[in-house]
């Protein structure tokens, strides 16, 4: 959707300058969905960015419990919002 080589948006291990966070304001999340709306965003806005692989250790496995509580619906609006702004917003919020 983007083309960027980035295979986890919603990894909350990132780390941004000051000048990035200012540029990506206004802010449209209120939760957890700001760890899919910060890294669009710097990438749609022109900030640069690199990967720096991590290894975690595994935890013993164990069955894990998940319910669906629509969270998928956040998500989505603020990659369709991000999507959209790349595609029309004509540069006015790209880095200067």
């Amino acid at each position: 959707m983007f083309g960027v080589p980035l295979n986890d948006f919603t990894n909350a291990f990132k780390a941004y300058r000051r000048n990035a966070l200012e540029g990506c304001r206004p802010f449209l999340s209120p939760h957890f969905n700001l760890t899919v709306e910060l890294p669009l965003k710097t990438i749609v806005r022109g900030y640069s960015w690199t990967v720096i692989p991590i290894t975690l250790a595994q935890p013993a496995r164990r069955q894990i419990e998940t319910q669906d509580q629509g969270n998928g619906q956040p998500y989505l609006f603020i990659a369709l919002y991000c999507w959209l702004e790349k595609y029309f917003s004509r540069g006015d919020y790209r880095m200067k």
